[in-house]
């Protein structure tokens, strides 16, 4: 289990976790079926934690419509309601640091969240967790013996918990050596970038 200082800090754990899905993902916006999907927090619950959001001036409605299954914003139509994070809020950039410096990014769950899968090795946080949504993974995962639908059942579950979507790549420990050996675009564009490294039993840092 993650500690979650803003769900004690809240005293409600599904505006949390919805708080987070919007802020950390400030370029995106959500219908309600998304943010139920990335915050694990059922569609009913999302509904009315974003009347509250919206009467707070936290999130705002955007006028979005759907152009081959994604969403995108297209001006003077609505085919489906969507809303994003209020960035013009007087309360958005100091709400914003807050949740970021509070957000569970190098907790111990995460590592027996990823140690339930195999026997772990290495794991490696990248991408939109060092503030870098370039890098092409979030989590770089070398495991032995790893169940690989329990691995992505895992990583889902992290989704909820951090509110924000995890590209993840997973290894054995003899194909991640041979990949370092040939500098692996994947992997040199994770190691040779800013990353965190949650464990290491290969020494690779």
């Amino acid at each position: 289990m993650i500690d979650d200082f803003l769900c004690k800090f809240l005293g409600n754990q599904n505006r949390a976790r919805i708080v987070r899905v919007f802020i950390l993902n400030k370029a995106e916006v959500f219908t309600v079926t998304q943010v139920a999907k990335r915050s694990g927090v059922s569609s009913a619950s999302v509904e009315e934690e974003i009347k509250s959001l919206e009467q707070l001036g936290i999130v705002k409605k955007e006028k979005f419509s759907i152009d081959v299954g994604a969403v995108r914003k297209i001006a003077g139509k609505q085919n489906i309601q969507t809303w994003g994070f209020d960035s013009a809020s007087k309360y958005s950039a100091s709400l914003s640091r807050f949740v970021h410096e509070v957000s569970p990014i190098e907790d111990k769950g995460i590592i027996d969240a990823l140690k339930r899968s195999g026997r772990l090795a290495v794991a490696v946080l990248s991408g939109g967790f060092v503030g870098d949504p370039t890098r092409p993974v979030e989590i770089l995962v070398v495991a032995d013996n790893s169940d690989e639908d329990r691995l992505d059942f895992d990583i889902r579950a992290l989704e909820s918990s951090l509110g924000r979507g995890i590209r993840y790549a997973a290894f054995s420990t003899h194909e991640f050596q041979y990949r370092l050996t040939i500098h692996d675009k994947l992997i040199r564009d994770t190691l040779d970038y800013p990353h965190i490294i949650l464990f290491d039993k290969l020494h690779v840092s």
